[in-house]
């Protein structure tokens, strides 16, 4: 019997969305936060949000990914070659539900990832042919992984109105990020690196808090004062609310009586408060594995040219993205006999790696003499329209094999 039904609360991550809280549900009650942390602040998936290094890191992520063309390929006698004859090929590569686009899709799964660990796409197919008609993604926290006693798994999708159906694996696409061995979900950074990320927040909010009071640090009033004319409590607070006044006002407050403020807490350059935030640009962009001249930290950048940061960038933060969602693509989206006959889901990751014109020139140069390259094809990847008489490939007249070079030595000697 349902007793409670309450929807997600993101800020403070207690229940999961739609979710109908009972006895015998206990997976409603799941805590999606990392609790109170050493820093003493609450931790949860959209705290991560409310960091502006995580914030920085996190959209900078999917968003790369987004713009990424995703397409479906098939192997050919010739090479591979795009399925765009296949409904398929449109889904991953145009729209995938009435109300996402590709780029939108694919952030949103990146986000899933790289906030909550793991992401979820369940499939609608048609009954009848099994033909793919949509991929909707949903919050991981309407998704729960369960193992039978059989050893098979099945996936409970919770709908929004709170009815659960279980489902398998190739019906829900799931995306594992990064986990331990045993897990079906990937770590969640914000359950694994809590008190880093609280200290960030404690950090924000201390500032916050010192200088929305003026830059006044904490301290203890002294002076003569009358116990019968005014308790502790009172005369605190007037005091409170005649500096509060003042600062209001643009004035300076004045004391009587031999009162004085002395302060008690450490200032900001004895506690180190600048390094410190520095300090957790670097905590944070760890977590991530963002460069710090990408999150507009450029101390220390050491990069000479844009191509080779986004190499780097490409290697050491996407990559792992991108696998795994092309290996999800292919093991829910595609039969096995699909995939052995050389289907297959793939980012296309050119654009990341263009550089620049005079870069490109040389690249394009260089594939050209090897008879690599059309010149078409040149065209294509600048985006320029086909000519005709330009699909031939081309090598240098200084250059011919070995054997055709002694060959006509040895006709020349003969003759």
């Amino acid at each position: 019997m349902n007793i409670i039904r309450r929807s997600l609360l993101h800020a403070a991550g207690w229940v999961l969305k739609g979710t109908d809280l009972t006895l015998t549900n206990p997976q409603g009650w799941e805590v999606l936060g990392a609790g109170r942390t050493w820093a003493n602040i609450n931790v949860s998936d959209a705290t991560q949000l409310q960091i502006t290094t995580a914030w920085s890191a996190i959209r900078l992520i999917a968003e790369t990914v987004g713009t990424l063309p995703l397409h479906l390929y098939r192997t050919t006698a010739k090479g591979r070659e795009r399925a765009k004859d296949d409904p398929r090929y449109a889904l991953v590569r145009w729209q995938p539900c009435d109300y996402l686009t590709a780029p939108e899709w694919k952030e949103s799964m990146v986000v899933s990832l790289a906030t909550m660990g793991q992401a979820y796409n369940p499939v609608t197919r048609f009954e009848s042919t099994g033909r793919i008609i949509e991929i909707q993604p949903v919050h991981k926290s309407r998704v729960q992984p369960e193992v039978q006693r059989d050893g098979s798994l099945i996936y409970w999708l919770t709908d929004r109105n709170g009815q659960r159906r279980a489902l398998k694996r190739r019906d829900v696409m799931p995306v594992r990020g990064f986990g331990g061995v045993g897990q079906l979900e990937g770590y969640a950074p914000h359950q694994v690196h809590g008190n880093s990320l609280g200290l960030s927040v404690a950090l924000e909010k201390y500032a916050a808090e010192f200088f929305g009071s003026g830059g006044q640090p904490l301290g203890i009033i002294t002076g003569d004062y009358a116990p019968g004319e005014m308790t502790r409590d009172q005369f605190r607070k007037s005091v409170s609310k005649y500096i509060r006044e003042s600062r209001e006002k643009g004035e300076h407050p004045f004391f009587t009586d031999g009162t004085k403020y002395t302060p008690i807490s450490t200032t900001n350059n004895d506690s180190q408060f600048i390094e410190a935030r520095k300090l957790q640009i670097a905590e944070v962009a760890r977590i991530y594995r963002v460069p710090l001249h990408m999150l507009m930290e450029t101390d220390k950048a050491s990069y000479n040219n844009t191509e080779q940061a986004n190499k780097h960038f490409l290697d050491y933060t996407l990559l792992s993205y991108l696998t795994r969602i092309e290996a999800s693509l292919n093991s829910c989206l595609l039969e096995a006999s699909e995939r052995a006959s050389g289907m297959y889901f793939e980012f296309d990751v050119n654009n990341l790696l263009r550089g620049d014109s005079t870069a490109r020139a040389d690249q394009y140069l260089k594939l050209r003499q090897a008879s690599a390259i059309t010149a078409n094809e040149i065209r294509e990847r600048e985006n320029l329209p086909r000519v005709e008489g330009a699909d031939d490939l081309m090598a240098p007249l200084n250059m011919a094999p070995l054997d055709l070079l002694r060959q006509q030595i040895d006709q020349k000697g003969d003759s």
